[in-house]
């Protein structure tokens, strides 16, 4: 399951990351988590995806075990890394694809820098809401508890009243449908890393910072619709239609302004299908790449 693993030096930054060698003809796939995940979020994807060509996931800046201060762990300056590290780890335009708060940087990387990015893969995309869109009342309330001050003192009593098991199994139960499915080594993988993040300084206060920026830009819908509206590259839009976080309605509403996107709607599936729906994850991919050759 597991590639070799590396830090690259960005500027001042030791970005933690893992490759899987593939055909050295075929296409090369960055692969970008999101909020409060790493790249261990695509254990079970990256090596389907290698098939194909060489696969590259990251650690965002605060997270996994890229460590940064906590400012830096903002959506911008995450944008500003993704793009560093695509330009010095691939060299060539890359198939990027990214799930959640990934999957917008994936977007606008691909407006940002189009020379970058031969191809976007949007999974559960961060999407500003719609009406009747609204994510789970569990997951608002979590969000809450872990990025505003005063609740997050609430969060992090709880923290300290469960085991780390405890926390990364509940959240994995939330943002996937069939949590039994899971290959057990990525779960220990997650847990293992949560561990060791128990340890790193001013985590807590990047997943904070990193929340409270997705928001804010979630917040301005008209500036988030002009820059995703501005990509001139192949989109292919995944989302599950029991996603509990960013509402499968959000994500019609994205593909119907833009027609020239490919969108599949996975039924039955979650926030995070690279989890418990692998194969289809990466086979949708794969599919969408046999329609384009000259991407792959």
């Amino acid at each position: 399951m597991t590639g070799s693993d590396d830090y690259v030096d960005l500027d001042g930054t030791r970005v933690h990351y893992e490759r899987h060698e593939g055909p050295a003809d075929g296409p090369a796939f960055v692969l970008v988590h999101g909020l409060g995940g790493s790249l261990d979020n695509w254990g079970a994807v990256a090596p389907m995806l290698a098939a194909r060509g060489t696969v590259l996931s990251l650690d965002l800046g605060g997270f996994g075990l890229t460590q940064v201060h906590p400012r830096d762990a903002a959506v911008p300056a995450n944008l500003a890394l993704l793009q560093r590290f695509t330009a010095k780890m691939v060299g060539r335009p890359a198939i990027v694809a990214g799930n959640s708060m990934g999957g917008l940087l994936a977007a606008q990387l691909t407006a940002r820098d189009p020379g970058a990015v031969a191809g976007a893969v949007l999974i559960d995309p961060a999407i500003p809401l719609v009406f009747r869109g609204y994510p789970h009342r569990d997951v608002v309330r979590d969000f809450a508890m872990t990025t505003l001050p005063g609740l997050s003192r609430i969060a992090a009593k709880r923290l300290a009243a469960s085991t780390v098991r405890d926390e990364v199994e509940r959240t994995i139960r939330m943002v996937t449908t069939r949590y039994d499915d899971i290959d057990p080594e990525l779960i220990e993988r997650h847990v293992r890393l949560s561990e060791r993040r128990m340890s790193q300084r001013g985590a807590g206060a990047s997943f904070e910072v990193a929340g409270r920026s997705l928001l804010t830009m979630l917040g301005h819908r008209k500036r988030y619709y002009s820059v995703v509206g501005r990509i001139a590259k192949p989109v292919l839009l995944l989302h599950g239609d029991h996603d509990k976080l960013i509402n499968v309605r959000s994500a019609r509403a994205l593909a119907k302004r833009n027609p020239s996107w490919t969108y599949v709607e996975g039924e039955g599936i979650g926030h995070t299908p690279m989890f418990d729906f692998p194969d289809w994850t990466a086979g949708q991919i794969l599919t969408w790449l046999d329609a384009r050759p000259g991407l792959g």
